[in-house]
């Protein structure tokens, strides 16, 4: 190793400590909302009906560089089943997020990613450059998808029909 490459590396890893871990963790409870949100709408016929209630919890989240700091986590009962929904974080190498459904037969889980990506294998995308200063892309959109259980690397769209699917496969209906 050379003085030099010691040098880049103190410079990356100064350059690396420049994010807003606050605005971070803002963006990542604003998409927890959205999914809580989707999935209040998916269910609307059975909870304007009764046979289904949500409720919600707080609970504290711990990450590596934002820190401690409250989340919701949703809680699905069906007749006498009860589905916990609960936020896992968003500082994952994989993931822009994870959310861990548990229900009495299982747990499956919902990931947010880039809205375009389809397994849970990422692509990876190799940028060279000569000098200058990297420059940061466009905004990415991200979706939550459905991680599909091993062996397959498959990631499905949270739609109605996948997301009935889910609930069932947790609590064996």
């Amino acid at each position: 190793m050379t003085v030099k490459e010691f040098d880049e590396f103190v410079k990356r890893q100064h350059e690396a400590g420049d994010v807003d871990w606050e605005r971070e963790r803002d963006e990542w409870l604003s998409h927890l909302d959205a999914l809580y949100l989707k999935i209040e709408s998916l269910l609307g016929k059975y909870t304007s009906s009764g046979q289904i209630s949500i409720r919600y919890k707080s609970i504290e989240l711990n990450e590596e560089d934002i820190g401690s700091y409250q989340a919701r986590q949703m809680i699905l009962r069906i007749g006498r089943q009860e589905v916990d929904i609960t936020p896992l974080g968003t500082r994952f190498m994989l993931y822009n997020g994870i959310v861990e459904v548990l229900g009495s037969a299982g747990k499956s889980s919902l990931v947010l990613v880039e809205k375009s990506r389809v397994s849970a294998v990422p692509k990876v995308m190799v940028q060279m450059s000569s000098g200058g200063e990297q420059q940061d892309g466009p905004a990415v959109p991200l979706e939550w998808k459905i991680q599909v259980r091993p062996p397959s690397q498959h990631l499905d769209e949270l739609t109605r029909e996948s997301f009935f699917q889910l609930l069932m496969e947790v609590t064996n209906g």
